[in-house]
């Protein structure tokens, strides 16, 4: 199959890469200076239990015209910075990943098919062309349909589960909530394991999630639970032993989530948007969000001062 993607940041590369390892035709189309690098260097991917070298990687002009699906692995402002999609047709899949309806409506051409994906993973670029599969679950939501059933086996392949269901909407909206907690994670300088191994950074998360499940109930919108990381589970683990580690594991990693990723390279970031997208949903239906809209506030904070020195010195700063 030929597979074109637009945006080769780590997930763009990750599954692109891991369809072409799989016999797929794939061509990448980023930035200028992402093209360069992958066009002359290639792709190497970083995975749990091998490497991937992929030396000859199509970029750009280089594309064909007319692929059988556009993968979209591009952010929320880069989505909205966009006027159209390269090579979309008429009645061609595009399949979009970890973005909202809203965001990416304008770009779907007429008779377009929209397909929607959410990873429950953390991958890295560790350079132009070089990506690392950090987290140790790795897992794809999908949307049902016979050309991602097609690139599955690769993805497997590589290490990921891959789920696919009818109640995408449902599973969106607990990532959504699973998504709340980059913030805190990231302004910590932490990642998701570590943060919570602390009774404070637990207060911190449980107070989040909170938030964010009562908001959703009061405006009667069902949840699906996520193979892991679920929002609801989660919760549920803090409050039945408060004073428990969520994870017994405090071994080093490297699994920086997406907005740490971004601070940490000086690039524009999104995710406080999260937060104050359910700040809104919150007031909307009369659930105190002060937990949400306090770390909303601590973001500048951390770009002028830098990081807090933990959970503990961030869980002081928002109570």
């Amino acid at each position: 199959m030929n597979v074109s993607v637009i945006g080769a940041g780590a997930v763009g590369c990750l599954l692109g890469g891991l369809a072409l390892e799989g016999g797929h035709e794939v061509s990448f189309c980023g930035s200028a200076e992402a093209n360069r690098q992958l066009a002359s260097r290639g792709l190497r991917l970083v995975l749990a239990e091998r490497w991937v070298r992929l030396p000859r990687v199509r970029t750009g002009e280089q594309a064909r015209s007319k692929p059988d699906l556009i993968l979209v692995a591009l952010k929320r402002h880069q989505l909205k910075e966009l006027k159209r999609l390269p090579g979309a047709q008429p009645g061609a899949p595009i399949f979009f990943l970890n973005c909202e309806p809203e965001d990416a409506r304008s770009l779907i051409p007429p008779d377009g098919e929209p397909l929607w994906g959410y990873t429950l993973l953390t991958s890295v670029l560790l350079q132009p062309g070089e990506v690392e599969l950090a987290s140790r679950r790795s897992c794809l939501l999908l949307s049902r349909h016979p050309r991602l059933e097609q690139l599955a086996p690769a993805w497997r392949a590589g290490g990921l589960e891959v789920h696919q269901t009818e109640d995408l909407d449902q599973c969106a909206r607990s990532f959504f909530l699973w998504q709340l907690l980059f913030l805190p994670v990231a302004l910590c300088h932490s990642t998701y394991e570590h943060f919570l191994l602390s009774e404070e950074g637990r207060r911190v998360a449980a107070g989040v999630l909170q938030e964010g499940l009562e908001t959703f109930k009061r405006l009667g919108r069902k949840l699906r639970r996520l193979p892991f990381m679920d929002p609801q589970e989660l919760l549920a683990a803090i409050q039945k032993h408060p004073g428990e580690p969520a994870s017994s594991e405090a071994r080093p990693d490297r699994a920086y989530n997406s907005l740490l990723q971004s601070i940490l390279r000086g690039r524009k970031t999104e995710v406080r948007e999260l937060n104050e997208k359910l700040v809104r949903l919150a007031t909307e239906a009369g659930v105190d969000p002060r937990w949400n809209w306090r770390l909303a506030q601590k973001l500048s904070r951390v770009v002028q001062v830098g990081f807090y020195g933990g959970p503990l010195e961030l869980c002081r700063a928002l109570e």
